[in-house]
């Protein structure tokens, strides 16, 4: 199904292209918010996850903000260029990175927080407080009941043919 949007721009009322748009949107507003900064929305959403969660392992900032291990590791690379982050070997296991912001890295988050918070209230504002509420329950609990899709490739990768013969 296809409604019309206040401008008149067709809007399909499907998943995919919500998502998609809502995107668009969330990447506008943030990408105001972190305007002369030099910081990104992924370095921000890196920076975020390691304030909350100081010593989280490379792999687990990965999952947590929905990119490959990869970026992860380009990310926090650069970030640790720039003085932000601090990537420490895990003594268990030494190929692993334990992340924690620098004294500079927790300035730098707690000057562009208030503004990424703005551009939150921006995207949310059409809804009321419950509405927005409910939105973002809604929201976790549609990623959390598809958490196998929620991956960087998921749906675009080979499946292993033994995956696919126990379904056949």
């Amino acid at each position: 199904m296809i409604s019309a949007g206040l401008d008149g721009i067709p809007i399909p009322r499907y998943a995919p292209a919500l998502a998609r748009r809502l995107q668009l949107v969330c990447a506008s507003l943030h990408a105001e918010a972190l305007a002369g900064s030099g910081i990104v929305m992924l370095e921000f959403a890196t920076l975020r996850i390691v304030a909350e969660l100081p010593g989280i392992e490379q792999w687990r900032l990965a999952d947590a903000i929905g990119i490959d291990r990869n970026s992860a590791g380009l990310i926090s690379e650069g970030l640790a260029r720039r003085g932000l982050l601090d990537r420490r070997v895990n003594g268990a296991d030494r190929r692993a990175r334990k992340l924690y912001l620098t004294p500079e890295g927790q300035a730098t988050f707690k000057h562009l927080l208030p503004k990424i918070r703005i551009a939150n209230e921006r995207t949310l504002a059409p809804l009321s407080p419950r509405e927005q509420q409910t939105f973002i329950d809604l929201f976790v609990k549609l990623i959390e009941g598809n958490r196998a899709y929620a991956r960087p490739g998921a749906g675009r990768r080979k499946r292993s043919s033994d995956a696919a013969e126990k379904e056949t």
